[in-house]
């Protein structure tokens, strides 16, 4: 339930005019994600509107505060419009993370997924092969054969259920290779054509796994190490130097660093090898 509560958030709060303002300014890298997590029924515009909504109230809060208490209005706008833009970049971020932290975590397995449908294709059927990857306790994919496999026993066609699951798999090597698992009716060809490609694109995935921790990595030193220099060096010029609310950058900080610890660098994802 919780974990979820962002992007609950983000439906609650899709309403005109941030719906108009969410469906001009709403980035791409949420059109896969949106798909994946079809139970969430997510758009794209959605969540962009949301986390528009939510940021605006979070700065219109501050600042009315600011404005109430007689305190600094230049001083408390800066900072509401910081945490507006933060906490929007972080609304913004989470399903494409949570999207790349399950991409990461299945295509460590995909080589061992395809080939465990590979061997019960040709050891048995369709149904055999969905059975074995359901019962072989794979990250989430395993999850989501369980439910294909539920499907099937309604009486759905199983090929046309795991094409459907390919088109919105994550992991780039399932979606590649099991739509091109019943194009093929020659198993043998199937099996050179994987054999090379699985172990290529597992080594793309641990590239783009370092390429990504880098960037989290700077994202988390910058804002650890800069953003309370610059706010610190902000409330003295603005004559804040002696007064309480410069205490106000540690709990601020703390904060940050939670989320940054929950949100950034929260994937717990072994290299492949």
């Amino acid at each position: 339930m919780f974990s979820n509560l962002p992007m609950n958030i983000c439906k609650a709060l899709s309403i005109q005019p941030f719906k108009f303002i969410g469906k001009k300014l709403c980035p791409t890298a949420l059109l896969m994600p949106c798909r994946y997590y079809e139970e969430l029924n997510l758009t794209p515009e959605d969540i962009s509107a949301g986390s528009k909504a939510f940021a605006t109230i979070i700065f219109l809060i501050i600042t009315s505060f600011s404005l109430i208490l007689d305190l600094s209005p230049l001083l408390f706008s800066s900072v509401a419009l910081l945490l507006a833009y933060i906490i929007h970049g972080l609304l913004m971020r989470f399903l494409p993370l949570r999207y790349a932290h399950e991409r990461l975590n299945i295509e460590k397995y995909a080589d061992l997924i395809l080939n465990t449908l590979l061997l019960a294709l040709l050891a048995g059927s369709t149904f055999d092969a969905i059975y074995f990857v359901a019962k072989s306790d794979f990250p989430q994919v395993s999850k989501d054969f369980e439910k294909i496999l539920f499907q099937v026993n309604n009486n759905e066609d199983p090929e046309t259920l795991l094409l459907d699951y390919a088109k919105k798999q994550p992991s780039i090597t399932l979606r590649k290779h099991l739509s091109s698992l019943f194009a093929i009716n020659d198993l043998e060809t199937t099996i050179e054509l994987m054999k090379d490609s699985t172990q290529s694109e597992v080594r793309n995935a641990y590239d783009r796994f370092t390429i990504e921790l880098d960037s989290r990595l700077t994202l988390t030193i910058g804002i650890t190490t800069f953003l309370p220099i610059f706010l610190g060096i902000f409330l003295s010029i603005n004559g804040f130097a002696s007064s309480p609310f410069i205490l106000f950058i540690i709990p601020l900080h703390i904060c940050l660093l939670y989320i940054i610890k929950n949100k950034v660098l929260s994937n717990r994802i072994e290299l492949v090898g």
